[in-house]
């Protein structure tokens, strides 16, 4: 006998922290809880009852202020929360040194209770990193937002970290789930509304948030991420004369005589500082600065192209695809100033 949701809601509750945004927060406790409701009271004035429970889960009770100083009222308490059937994290603010066990020891401790006890997991962008550090992801794959490469790779190595994907999937029978950009809690809502209460309350809940329910990654939002490294002296030096040296045809290898180092060495030195071989490094840059050619006006694409360091500019058109997943056009149409203005 299949379950009626509106007398025995889908339980599921949202863990916050200060350390947690307050717009993907309360973005899944709005989408979920609607569920239900919101579509019936759009297309017939009438109000059903919600096919779900969802509650704010902290540490206490007491009100408090998440990024953003927004403000957050717990509905319980980690204590209190032992019932629901869906744990939904948000992002979570990961700092490059503290683990997420040193800041939310007791939030993790409640997760993996709730999941040893049978609750799936679903996170939104960096609250992946939590399910990583209580060790959750060993030999599996992940997502999360695209920043947390280099912190995953370095963090958690038995962890297959997918900045491209919009969705992964891990543990048995799939109960977890993670969604990768800061705005794709969206589309994990959306997943866990279709699979637990059915693609056609998915597809409703997509229509009244006018949501686009078909995700294509997060290749054309993401950056290569600069920071210089500290452990190798040589390998820094490189990165500073790539700040301005990327555009040159012979790049890598003018970092490669620069160095003094033979090629084998000074690659796996560069790859062991980076996580970049040399030369996805100096393409990574190039896509980059191209990218912000291409959201001012004025630049065509051969200018740019040439700009960056390659005269084929069927090659750059080729290569800017690959990594963005969008073409130049496609890209300026979304991003370039007047693309934000006009109408979608």
């Amino acid at each position: 006998m299949s379950r009626d949701f509106t007398s025995d809601p889908l339980r599921i509750d949202v863990l916050a922290a200060e350390s947690c945004r307050g717009a993907i927060l309360y973005g899944l406790y709005d989408l979920l809880a609607s569920v239900g409701t919101a579509w019936s009271y759009l297309t017939e004035g009438t109000f059903q009852p919600p096919m779900t429970r969802v509650r704010i889960v902290a540490r206490d009770k007491e009100p408090f202020r998440c990024i953003g100083r927004v403000p957050v009222m717990p509905d319980a308490t980690l204590e209190e929360a032992d019932d629901a059937e869906i744990i939904c994290l948000p992002n979570f603010r990961i700092g490059e040194v503290e683990r997420p066990k040193d800041v939310l020891g007791p939030e993790i401790d409640w997760i993996l209770r709730r999941h040893a006890s049978g609750a799936r997991l679903a996170c939104a962008c960096s609250g992946a990193a939590l399910l990583a550090d209580a060790g959750l992801l060993d030999g599996e794959e992940a997502t999360a937002h695209w920043s947390m490469r280099e912190i995953f790779r370095k963090r958690w190595p038995r962890v297959a970290f997918c900045p491209d994907r919009t969705l992964t999937f891990a543990g048995p029978g799939d109960s977890i789930v993670m969604s990768g950009g800061m705005a794709s809690w969206a589309d994990l809502a959306l997943y866990v509304i279709a699979r637990f209460l059915g693609p056609e309350h998915a597809a409703k809940s997509a229509r009244f948030y006018c949501v686009d329910p078909r995700p294509d990654g997060q290749r054309h939002f993401a950056a290569p991420m600069r920071r210089l490294q500290t452990e190798d002296a040589v390998i820094r030096e490189c990165q500073e004369w790539l700040a301005d040296g990327y555009g040159e045809h012979d790049a890598v290898a003018r970092m490669i005589a620069q160095s003094g180092l033979p090629r084998r060495t000074f690659d796996r030195r560069f790859r062991a500082a980076t996580g970049y071989s040399p030369t996805d490094y100096v393409q990574s840059l190039r896509i980059e600065e191209a990218k912000q050619f291409l959201e001012m006006e004025g630049h065509n694409v051969e200018s740019i192209a040439e700009a960056v360091g390659y005269s084929d500019t069927r090659a750059f058109r080729r290569l800017f695809k690959k990594m963005t997943g969008l073409s130049p056009a496609e890209y300026r149409r979304r991003f370039s100033s007047s693309g934000f203005l006009s109408p979608r």
